[in-house]
């Protein structure tokens, strides 16, 4: 676990700037939201795992720390009252940050510590995440050339 932690930490600390911005925040929290309903429930699992990357990764505490949270929440809330709005609002989040090749890839480093956080990558995570890399122009193979999460 400690391998992909130091290599989103070291990912943020290149783009100190852009991660500063809302967007990536606001994109990261759908997305961690998107995926833990993907299966049809938040598991505490998922939701430890959201909150470790807010408390250990320095350049994500730009917001007051509990601003990220209510952003999942808003999220999670809106994909569980209108499916199609609420996954239609995450797309266009995390789609702003498809030109930036290195931000995405972070993006879905972090989706997959979310993902694989209850030790299950189930098969609607695995579309989630694969519509993700489609959104953000990453290559589906880049899902396979992560690192291993391991557990919490």
């Amino acid at each position: 676990m400690t391998g992909i932690f130091n290599g989103i930490k070291a990912l943020l600390a290149k783009h100190d700037q852009k991660v500063r911005d809302r967007q990536f925040l606001e994109a990261a929290m759908g997305a961690s939201a998107m995926l833990a309903l993907a299966d049809g429930e938040i598991s505490f699992a998922e939701l430890m795992a959201r909150d470790y990357i807010l408390d250990h990764v320095k350049q994500l505490q730009v917001f007051e720390p509990n601003e990220a949270a209510d952003i999942f929440c808003v999220y999670a809330e809106t994909i569980s009252n209108n499916p199609q709005l609420g996954k239609a609002n995450v797309l266009e989040a995390i789609s702003k940050l498809s030109g930036d090749q290195e931000l995405a890839s972070l993006l879905l480093r972090i989706c997959l510590v979310i993902a694989k956080a209850d030790c299950s990558f189930s098969q609607p995570e695995h579309e989630v995440v694969d519509t993700f890399c489609d959104v953000l122009g990453l290559d589906k193979e880049e899902i396979e050339r992560q690192p291993e999460t391991g557990s919490y």
